[in-house]
């Protein structure tokens, strides 16, 4: 079965939101595997547990918009869930880089989704339904947040992966700094030569 073409500006609201609720719903499946693959790396299974349930709280918003424009949530396969579940949850399964590549595509993945608020924002915003707006504003600042958070963690996972996390700070490896080698010492001005050295 295949979506149906919107015939009005509500129903178009409605086909994005139940776009958006499949997005979420796919998240959600794919985050309680990336919950598995984190073992062994606290910060992210916290930060992917938060994920979670900040993406269930998000699916269930959109379903009280879908409630509240009189409609259900779609039971036809979303193009749009079906794209996102799929690109996410094989891509990294064979990987043993697979914790920060895990990151790498939810990143991504989290910047989908403030655009696709993005969108329903001004759809609803066009047809005066301010309260879908303010509810896709709030799903959207929170995505914007958690897009943020992985990647201000990104460098002490690729740290943590690398295994030398406890001997050399994730801060020091985001500088710049060469993993497991101390910095440089600065030059000596005008270092007087030794007599016989040249």
């Amino acid at each position: 079965m295949t979506e149906k073409r919107p015939r009005t500006t509500n129903d178009l609201v409605l086909a994005w939101l139940n776009n958006a609720l499949a997005m979420e719903n796919a998240l959600a499946v794919v985050l309680k595997h990336r919950i598995a693959d984190a073992k062994g790396f606290p910060a992210v299974e916290q930060m992917d547990r938060q994920h979670l349930a900040e993406t269930l709280e998000h699916a269930n918003r959109v379903k009280q918009c879908i409630a509240r424009l009189g409609s259900k949530p779609s039971t036809v396969k979303s193009m749009v869930g079906t794209i996102f579940g799929t690109v996410q949850a094989p891509m990294t399964g064979l990987a043993k880089d697979e914790v920060v590549k895990n990151c790498l595509v939810d990143h991504a993945a989290e910047q989908f989704e403030v655009a696709s608020y993005a969108a329903l924002i001004a759809a609803a915003n066009e047809i005066g339904d301010t309260k879908t707006a303010e509810i896709c504003e709030q799903n959207m600042r929170e995505d914007q947040a958690m897009a943020e958070r992985i990647m201000a963690g990104l460098p002490a996972v690729v740290a943590a992966h690398l295994g030398t996390l406890t001997e050399f700070p994730a801060g020091r490896a985001a500088s710049g700094e060469l993993m497991g080698q101390p910095a440089a010492p600065a030059p000596m001005a005008d270092a007087a030569v030794p007599q016989g050295a040249e």
